[in-house]
């Protein structure tokens, strides 16, 4: 058999339902009835080959005749075994009596709770398989309806005011269950029990196995606005009592919630949306009057009157998007809150994907730091954060650009533009999960935004070609020797030693080197010339 992905949503079809539904088939159940109960997604027909069955996903009545098991050199019991444990609901066979069947078989299911099944050796199980589908089809058809008209029921109680409690205490009473709803740190904020029902007592902390040892279970949902986790849902009921109208109903109910909820955090998300415009305005200088700026940040508690420095994050344009609540789907929290211990006057914005920061560069009564302290302190930050995690495993990859200080309102923009620039030059030269300095960056700030030009590599090829053809080895012996030089600023013995050569060595290949090139070394202009096409070669590997 071929078990297939995890299953759908199961339907809320059981197989006592299937039992009535073939009763006039003749159909008996002979065995295995403490699992009358289980769900039924779909009816399947043994093949004459095997794989017996196809695509299994659980949930499926098993059909079958007595005959079939002889030509696949199978037995019955075996095979209610491997039935139950790919996740069948029950077994339907085509047999001509019971003794047929065997005890063992009949043993076997009743000890599984795997519904054994009898059908008349007459029996078409090709048209029971078409039966049996198309009630379960309308079946979940039907469920799907009385979910929507109680989802319909739930959102006219949130347009009349009802709130989070009358929407849960409608919703406990039609599905006859237990409602609880909890904050983002699973406090209880809410608990409404069915008709004529107790209320449940409640430990500050609910674990699944707290509900088991009173024989219930709970299903639990998130309830989010805007991708963010802002409470859960449960139902808490009888295990058997969930299905597939349960699963629908909690779709269609956190929305209603998400609203309820969100009308009650209204002021703040009228602040945030206001924060937001205002961080905005100041990145991108959208503002008439610098004066009035300065008053709209003050009031939302920054004052951008001190020197500033932009600051952002982002993840690898790659990275999946994590489930919300997940360590990985919290790494600009976790980023932000890492900030505002460093800088707690910043103002950070933190999305999915991106984090942004005015991180002041000086405290009321210090100078304002440089660039390269501030990319230390962020350095430090960083590598805190990866140390913390472990294995790399709770964050996603992600780069950090920063632009140089502003020293007043009018300077931001620019700094948030360096900022960018920082960022998307240093990940194209140095790669993924690093910081950039837009003021370390040197000449690649020019050669950057000369990439594509054919003077640029015009440049590159008439500096560097007649090294890169004279390299019959193809190892780049010499242009690594003409970094190497320049990286020890023309002095002989640290580049020798640096690049593990013997002196004279290092001479033959410089001599090579002024050889082809027909120049010496000393020349300035040829020293600048060289070193500029080694940074496009850099940009060019790209």
């Amino acid at each position: 058999m071929e078990k297939s992905s995890p299953p759908s949503p199961t339907s809320s079809a059981s197989v006592r339902n299937i039992l009535t539904l073939l009763a006039s088939r003749d159909a008996q159940l002979v065995a295995g009835a403490g699992g009358l109960e289980r769900r039924v997604t779909w009816s399947s027909r043994m093949r004459a080959r095997l794989p017996a069955f196809e695509s299994v996903h659980g949930g499926e009545l098993a059909l079958f005749a007595l005959s079939q098991l002889r030509r696949l050199d199978e037995n019955l019991p075996h095979l209610l075994k491997s039935l139950h444990q790919e996740g069948f609901a029950a077994v339907a066979v085509a047999a001509p009596s019971l003794e047929s069947l065997g005890n063992e078989a009949c043993t076997i299911a009743d000890q599984l709770h795997f519904p054994l099944i009898l059908l008349p050796p007459s029996a078409s199980l090709e048209v029971i398989e078409r039966e049996v589908i198309t009630f379960v089809v309308s079946f979940r058809g039907e469920i799907e309806r009385k979910a929507s008209e109680l989802s319909h029921q739930l959102m006219q109680l949130s347009i009349q005011g009802a709130g989070i409690q009358g929407v849960s205490e409608h919703l406990a009473r039609s599905c006859n269950q237990w409602v609880i709803v909890e904050d983002t740190e699973h406090h209880i904020r809410l608990q409404a029990a069915p008709t004529d029902a107790y209320a449940l007592t409640l430990p500050p902390t609910l674990t699944d196995e707290l509900f088991r040892s009173q024989d219930l279970a709970r299903i639990m949902v998130p309830i989010l606005i805007r991708h963010e986790v802002v409470g859960y849902l449960s139902l808490v009921g009888k295990d058997s009592d969930f299905d597939y109208l349960e699963r629908i109903i909690l779709g269609q109910v956190v929305p209603i919630l998400a609203l309820e909820f969100a009308r009650e955090k209204e002021r703040s998300e009228v602040e945030s949306r206001y924060q937001l415009e205002a961080f905005m305005d100041v990145l991108q200088g959208n503002y008439q009057q610098p004066e009035e700026m300065l008053a709209r940040a003050r009031l939302l508690g920054y004052d951008l009157a001190t020197p500033q420095v932009v600051a952002i994050f982002e993840t690898l344009p790659t990275e999946p998007d994590h489930p919300p609540g997940t360590p990985r789907a919290q790494w600009s929290k976790r980023i932000r809150d890492e900030l505002l211990r460093a800088w707690p006057a910043a103002w950070v914005l933190s999305e999915p994907r991106r984090v942004m920061a005015l991180l002041p560069a000086s405290d009321n009564n210090s100078s304002p730091e440089s660039e390269n302290a501030i990319l230390t302190r962020l350095e430090r930050l960083h590598t805190r954060l990866q140390q913390s995690q472990g294995s790399n495993a709770s964050l996603p990859v992600y780069s950090g650009g920063l632009g140089r200080t502003a020293k007043n309102l009018q300077d931001i923009p620019r700094s948030f533009r360096e900022a960018q620039q920082a960022l998307e030059i240093g990940r194209r030269l140095f790669g993924e999960n690093k910081l950039h300095s837009f003021a370390q960056l040197g000449i690649y700030r020019l050669l950057f935004h000369l990439d594509g030009h054919s003077e640029l590599a015009e440049f590159y090829q008439e500096t560097l070609g007649p090294l890169l053809n004279a390299d019959t080895r193809g190892d780049g012996t010499l242009i690594e020797t003409l970094e190497g030089f320049f990286r020890c600023n023309g002095n002989l013995s640290e580049t020798a030693r640096t690049m593990h050569l013997h002196r004279n060595s290092l001479l033959y290949r410089l001599g090579r080197i002024e050889e082809i090139l027909g120049r010496s070394l000393e020349d300035a202009e040829l020293r600048l010339s060289l070193q500029i096409a080694l940074k496009i070669r850099h940009l060019l590997k790209e």
